[in-house]
């Protein structure tokens, strides 16, 4: 160890020290997020004894705080990856729904495991925080969508990360049924498949109908459901549109009369995030829905080397990129990307990386922070 790291490393066990024997509340909390700030600044990674001591020290002083300083930890330490396992998993199966909500939104700690077993056990409260982190595999929404409430089904509907199997998503459409707000949110999905499109649309058609039937005075909350039924009706109809001018772009694409950059600035005129997705993901020979998480929500340097991989031009990545930033809402990380910096990134290697990650996909669900490593790697 070198004298800095055994200098930064003492200073981290002599504040745990301090803040073991502290008594205020308010100095402990003060002290503990000093600690943090240390431990979390460090160059290299905590030592196993630091992570343990770190572990029992925040443990202890999360019992002796004041009950509204709590999600004041939860906050402190819910976007650092170097946040102890065994801390992470503690704070998020915390009865307290406001300690427990920015662990199970935000973290990077908890892998799939810890969410499928937080997910079968926890609180609905729980289940709508897990609900909106960034990105959620199909085996967390079947349970999200088999345990939450309406309101944990609709922040499951509306999440653009979140992948939903198409029993899910059946699932969502039969909840659907007694709901118009998890109605109007499922119809702007892009991943329907055409059965469950056809499933919706009919629900759509059945609740009309109830309307029209209905011989009571056409009051206000009538005429918005009205509004919302038609709405579904028209975001339906384009979907289905969508899917077969999709299924014609990958056609002409593989039979050589139209390039995939001509294809793909179509749909992007469009503002078809999940359509671009659709045909990538085709000639990548990657699933749909993962690559759509990627472009969507997921690490730019992955996005770039995908890109790459199939040749596509710079204008193409930073439109997908602009519309990425529109559905985000500001999400700015691409502004600084130049043509230079696309063009040297090797053709080959970021082939190879999409072969590795193709690999890493098949050996299991990769969490978002091995995903980033792959392109940043290459």
């Amino acid at each position: 160890m070198s004298t800095a790291s055994a200098s930064a490393s003492g200073a981290i066990v002599q504040q745990l020290a301090q803040l073991g024997a502290e008594k205020s509340s308010d100095k402990r909390l003060a002290l503990l997020r000093s600690v943090a700030d240390l431990y979390f600044a460090r160059a290299v990674r905590p030592t196993l004894a630091e992570e343990y001591l770190f572990t029992e020290i925040a443990n202890s002083v999360m019992r002796q705080l004041q009950p509204a300083q709590r999600p004041q930890v939860s906050e402190k330490l819910c976007e650092s990856d170097r946040v102890p396992h065994e801390l992470a998993l503690t704070l998020a199966s915390d009865a307290d729904i406001n300690v427990a909500r920015p662990i199970l939104a935000r973290s990077p700690v908890l892998t799939e495991a810890d969410i499928l077993q937080l997910a079968e056990a926890s609180s609905d409260d729980h289940l709508q925080a897990i609900a909106t982190r960034p990105t959620l595999s199909s085996r967390v929404t079947d349970v999200l969508i088999g345990r939450g409430s309406n309101k944990v089904l609709r922040t499951v509907s509306g999440n653009a990360g979140a992948e939903v199997s198409e029993t899910g998503l059946r699932r969502l459409v039969d909840r659907a049924r007694h709901d118009d707000e998890l109605c109007l949110s499922l119809a702007d999905r892009g991943d329907l498949s055409p059965v469950v499109l056809e499933q919706l649309e009919a629900i759509v058609c059945e609740r009309a109908a109830e309307q029209n039937n209905d011989d009571g005075p056409a009051d206000a909350i009538a005429a918005l459901r009205a509004r919302a039924h038609a709405l579904i009706a028209e975001e339906l109809t384009r979907r289905r549109a969508n899917i077969s001018n999709t299924e014609r772009v990958i056609e002409a694409v593989a039979a050589r009369t139209m390039s995939l950059d001509e294809g793909l600035a179509t749909l992007l005129d469009g503002g078809r995030l999940l359509d671009v997705a659709t045909v990538v993901a085709h000639f990548l020979r990657f699933e749909r829905n993962f690559v759509f998480q990627q472009i969507a929500v997921g690490d730019l340097n992955t996005v770039l080397l995908a890109f790459r991989a199939l040749d596509i031009s710079f204008d193409n990545l930073k439109a997908t990129l602009a519309l990425r930033a529109r559905k985000r809402r500001g999400d700015k990380a691409a502004e600084a990307l130049t043509p230079r910096d696309y063009e040297a990134v090797d053709l080959a290697s970021a082939q190879r990386a999409m072969r590795f990650l193709k690999v890493r996909l098949t050996a299991g669900s990769p969490s978002p922070a091995q995903i980033a490593a792959v392109g940043q790697a290459a």
